[in-house]
């Protein structure tokens, strides 16, 4: 089962989907590709975070967005021509289905059902850019911090009623900047601040969600 957008496609269309393509996969802090890299592959994340960036003055790196399963990267791969304009660095054990321009127009022809879910895919992906923009302009970095974790405790299933939830992937104070628009200093201070309020416990590269409402409650207001 293909995720994301793709995940709704008939199963044999899925099937001429993953055929179609060759996986590739790598481990935390590897790099999937560089903003000189022609867009010839489109890749279809099947498991694992990514982290998309560029360079900034001083050779600083800026954070454009974080994608998990069923996200569609280098989708610049869709236009002749282009580079993939970005860095994409793994974030954790990653994997992905490449598949070249030409494999592509070829399945969007002969399956139209693909073509209607890269387009959901891409508008899913812009409104996600558009919304993390606006965070990053009207939130306080507590209540992205807390939007954040919420999002992840999202990939692990249900919320035991009245209990806690563990963060089962390994996530590091630097990844949650990355994710917020943040330093490393700053989000391990919130932490620290959410763990004295109760809202989360905290352990070896462990983050443990003990108070959803409470966390519900940091994201519509910062903490004073």
């Amino acid at each position: 089962m293909l995720p994301g957008a793709f995940g709704a496609l008939p199963a044999d269309v899925q099937a001429q989907v993953t055929a179609s393509g060759r996986v590739g996969r790598w481990g935390r802090g590897e790099l999937l590709f560089h903003p000189e890299d022609p867009a010839e592959t489109l890749f279809v994340l099947l498991r694992g975070s990514v982290r998309l960036y560029r360079l900034g003055s001083g050779a600083r790196e800026v954070t454009l967005d974080v994608h998990g399963a069923g996200a569609l990267l280098c989708a610049s791969a869709l236009l002749p021509g282009e580079p993939c304009g970005m860095y994409a660095e793994a974030m954790d054990d990653a994997e992905a289905l490449l598949l070249g321009r030409d494999v592509l127009t070829r399945l969007t022809q002969g399956q139209p059902g693909v073509a209607v879910a890269l387009t959901e895919q891409i508008t899913r992906q812009t409104r996600g850019v558009q919304e993390r923009l606006s965070g990053l302009v009207f939130l306080e970095v507590s209540q992205r911090l807390a939007l954040a974790l919420l999002n992840l405790a999202e990939r692990e299933g249900p919320w035991p009623e009245g209990g806690s939830l563990a963060l089962r992937d390994r996530v590091s104070h630097q990844d949650l900047a990355h994710v917020v628009g943040s330093t490393r200093e700053t989000i391990t201070k919130l932490l620290g601040d959410f763990r004295s309020r109760g809202l989360l416990d905290l352990g070896y590269r462990r983050i443990i969600l003990t108070d959803r409402s409470g966390l519900e409650r940091a994201t519509q207001e910062p903490l004073r």
